[in-house]
């Protein structure tokens, strides 16, 4: 098994397919990787420029390439000495459309399907008996049959089906082919008489299937709205306005995304039927790890990896795409190599966000937008949003399985469904974490301590409640209920798995796509798997964090950009410079707001103070011809996303205009962009210091680091779409092979440049040293001084080498201060140095002036 060092991350699409990643295995191997990370490759709906809407678990995404392609990009990888890791989607599937066989024989066949218990699907539900919601239609369902958009029609392949708006295939059940066929006068119609009970299993339904294909049927008496009415009537569907998805979806959705439906991997049949493919694949060695995306959404996370690890029948590294809670630890029962490293791009951004501007960027905030609300507060309120708005149904099966359970405990028994949803809703609110994990073997003391705070923390905010209704809440999410109702056990775990697995998405909804748009102090702060209002990490509390990650998860990814990351990394240090230049920002705001300003086109300040924010994160040194269609494509996903003045759904065109509008007089106007390239140009070298220091944090503390598709340049991309654009990376092969000698900083070199020098030298660190970084022990090194709070050290030891890393973090730090200040080397760290920067001999690493005299990051090899 090839060891895992280091990952690079390449999105694969019709226009980047696996030829295109072979060819550019040279360069990866020159910059020092050791494992491609793969986006999904699976089949997946037509156009898709992602792959997370996987059609087909057992074919190749045709549109990448065919499967001697793939095998070829894997032999390439292995014969250069590297591996593959594949980002693999257990979770849902993409339906809709017309590209999901699966999902079409479930819509076809109902609950009698063969693949209707691969799908997460309430058949019970209120108002759906017998049937699946099918919300893709673009108006009431009346309307759209009334104009035609519903038309019976039969396909190439011998089969019939409505199709909504020309786009979506609503199969229909072959058992009303018959009648259809005598309708429409068709002589074969006789070959389905005598079928009303056949099943989807009757063998005799492929050839009827063929023998209708290419028959002229005409199906024109179809078209009388009242003939097609009975006829859907009769199917296993419901086709509904889109919207009609908050309040009757029955089936389990990726979030709030209703055409990726939930996948019930946690059943041993369907877990082997989803996984032929990925598990020959890495049982032959042609892939040779996984990273498991949304972990979180499966009913059982632990159950499902180890089901992985017993199936694959050998090692493989196994990462897991998990967002931490405070203080949280990825369970050590999961038998996982660690997460994809969300956490630890949130502890470098709020290590190098300035203290010094903690109150007055405070203050600039609430001043500029008249928002106070603490940051608590807008996630407890987005979380309760997305429960009343566009997770109503998912909150309403949940209290139905609490409010069953209720009716079996006398002292329970009268309290009302309302009562209990309330209750429900404000525990979810209230937890800081995106669910627990309570299974079959029990809840861990940890969750249960999550789930007793949560409701501790519900009661104080909702003390109306009856406080019956909170003991209920308990018993059912720690299981406790289960020994006061024998017999009753399974709907016990039932009720809580669906708890866990409707607390994930609302937390991701209300926290990321709510409440991450709404508390605008510093957007740098504002990521996956932030938490609002935590400014600053000390220097202490950043070393306990990689302390911990090298003892429990020594082989976790470090994540900095992705395709997830709302900004990229770049992007965000240039952000989180604001912080060391506060009472610039507050200037400048003013300077912008006075240019920009139309009374006749208000913008929300909340929303303007987010714009300036955006657009110094990506802002060019050379504007391209895309540059505004960019920024306002960000701007109106990040608006819509906040949910406060428009939104996806039924959102404010005229608001969205007013976006418009100001992008358009701020990246049109001379003297705008001018006022706003001073302000760039002024921190830019902060900012470029942060994202080296970034760098080099990322590649020398424990874990191994992640660098995303063209971030070992200057990654400056906005929110998803944005980040999956095109990589140059011609440029980057003729980069590489400019920097690979000398030092890393040279006089004259750009900064993109730099990053890319600094990256090639720590991976290929890497490469000749693995012991070093793979088992060497993190020691930190204390500063001493004035500047000591904006200092950095450690030493990663293994035998007689050892590597000092230091960092001067925050531009407030004086240089006077730091020539005060001095790193306390631990015994047996004296002796001779080699600046791996310059590449030349070091002086002893103690004093911070001399240290950051040329630079505020130092990286010595002991000789």
């Amino acid at each position: 098994m090839i060891p895992v060092r280091a990952t690079y991350r390449l999105q694969f699409t019709a226009d980047f397919t696996f030829a295109d990643a072979t060819a550019l295995v040279p360069y990866l191997k020159d910059l020092g990787i050791s494992h491609l990370y793969a986006s999904p490759v699976f089949a997946a709906r037509a156009g898709s420029t992602h792959g997370y809407d996987i059609t087909d678990y057992n074919r190749l995404n045709p549109a990448l390439g065919t499967e001697d392609d793939f095998r070829a990009m894997a032999d390439a990888l292995h014969q250069a000495g590297m591996g593959l890791i594949l980002d693999f989607v257990p979770n849902h599937m993409g339906i809709g459309g017309a590209d999901n066989a699966f999902w079409d024989s479930v819509m076809e066949w109902g609950q009698g399907s063969p693949y209707a218990h691969w799908f997460d699907i309430d058949w019970q539900a209120p108002g759906m008996e017998g049937k699946v919601l099918f919300p893709f239609l673009g108006d009431p369902y009346a309307t759209v049959l009334k104009d035609g958009g519903l038309e019976l029609k039969l396909g190439e392949d011998g089969r019939l089906a409505i199709w909504a708006h020309g786009t979506h295939r609503l199969p229909i059940c072959p058992r009303d082919y018959h009648d259809i066929l005598k309708t429409a006068g068709s002589d074969r119609a006789e070959d389905f008489t005598h079928l009303a009970e056949a099943e989807a299993s009757d063998p005799r339904w492929p050839d009827l299937f063929a023998r209708l294909a290419g028959a002229e049927v005409d199906l024109s008496a179809w078209r009388e709205p009242v003939m097609l009415e009975a006829l859907i009537a009769r199917q296993h569907w419901r086709a509904a306005k889109f919207n009609l998805d908050a309040d009757a979806i029955n089936y389990r959705r990726f979030f709030t995304i209703s055409d990726l439906a939930g996948v019930r991997v946690e059943r041993a049949e369907v877990f082997e039927a989803t996984h032929k493919l990925v598990l020959t694949l890495l049982r032959d060695g042609t892939i040779d790890g996984l990273r498991i995306d949304h972990i979180d959404g499966l009913r059982d996370p632990k159950g499902y990896c180890l089901m992985l690890r017993e199936a694959a029948g050998r090692p493989f590294p196994l990462y897991v795409e998990k967002i931490l809670g405070p203080e949280e630890h990825l369970p050590a029962s999961w038998q996982s190599d660690g997460t994809t490293g969300y956490e630890f791009g949130n502890e470098i951004v709020t290590l190098l966000a300035d203290p010094a501007g903690t109150e007055a960027l405070t203050r600039i905030y609430h001043d500029f937008t008249a928002r106070t609300a603490p940051p608590e507060e807008v996630v407890h309120e987005g979380k309760l949003a997305v429960l009343d708005g566009p997770m109503r149904a998912e909150m309403e099966a949940v209290t139905a399985r609490v409010a069953a359970l209720a009716r079996l405990v006398p002292e329970w028994g009268d309290l009302g469904r309302g009562t209990i949803r309330a209750a429900l809703a404000q525990v979810i609110a209230a937890l800081d974490i995106y669910r627990a994990y309570a299974d079959a073997d029990g809840i861990s003391p940890g969750d249960r301590a999550r789930i007793t705070a949560a409701i501790g923390a519900a009661k104080t905010r909702a003390p109306e409640i009856d406080p019956a209704a909170w003991a209920l809440v308990q018993d059912v999410l720690t299981l406790d209920l289960s020994a006061r109702l024998k017999g009753h056990e399974a709907e016990v775990l039932e009720a809580a798995a669906r708890f866990q697995q409707l607390s994930g998405p609302v937390m991701a909804k209300g926290l990321e796509d709510r409440a991450l748009y709404r508390f605008n102090r510093l957007i740098a702060l504002n990521e996956v798997g932030s938490h609002p209002g935590h400014f600053q990490l000390p220097v202490a509390s950043f070393h306990t964090a990689q302390a911990t990650r090298l003892r429990e998860a020594p082989r976790n990814m470090l994540g900095t950009s992705s395709h997830d990351t709302k900004r990229g990394e770049d992007a965000r240090m240039r952000i989180v410079t604001i912080s060391s230049h506060a009472e610039l920002w507050r200037q400048k705001l003013a300077e912008w707001h006075g240019m920009l300003h139309d009374p006749a086109a208000p913008v929300d300040a909340n929303e303007e103070y987010f714009f300036y924010q955006l657009l110094l994160g990506a802002w060019p040194e050379a504007e391209g011809d895309d540059f505004e269609s960019r920024v306002t494509e960000a701007m109106l996903k990040s608006v819509r996303e906040a949910g406060a003045n428009t939104r996806w759904v039924f959102g404010d065109e005229g608001y969205e205009n007013r976006i418009r509008k100001l992008i358009g007089r701020a990246l049109r106007s001379t003297e705008f962009r001018s006022a706003f390239g001073d302000f760039a140009r002024r921190v830019a070298s902060d900012a470029e210091a942060a994202s080296l220091i970034q760098t080099a944090l990322k590649l020398t503390l424990p874990g191994v680091p992640d660098i995303y598709q063209g971030a070992e340049m200057w990654e400056l991309s906005l929110v998803d779409p944005d980040n999956r654009r095109p990589v140059d990376f011609e440029a980057r092969q003729k980069a590489l092979r400019e920097v690979l000698e000398g030092p890393v900083a040279p006089e004259g070199r750009s900064g993109d440049m730099v990053k890319l020098a600094l990256t090639a030298r720590l991976l290929r660190l890497r490469a000749t040293m693995p012991e070093l970084f793979a088992q060497g022990s993190y020691e930190p090194v204390a500063a001493e001084g004035p500047a000591a709070d904006s200092c950095l050290g450690f030493i990663r030891r293994d035998g007689g080498r050892m590597l000092f890393v230091a960092a001067r973090l925050h531009a407030s730090a004086e240089a006077a201060a730091l020539s005060e200040t001095s790193f306390q080397l631990p015994r047996g760290a004296g002796g001779a140095w080699r600046d791996l920067l310059a590449a030349a001999p070091a002086a002893p690493p103690e004093r911070a002036a001399e240290l950051f005299a040329a630079r505020p990051l130092a990286v010595l090899l002991s000789e």
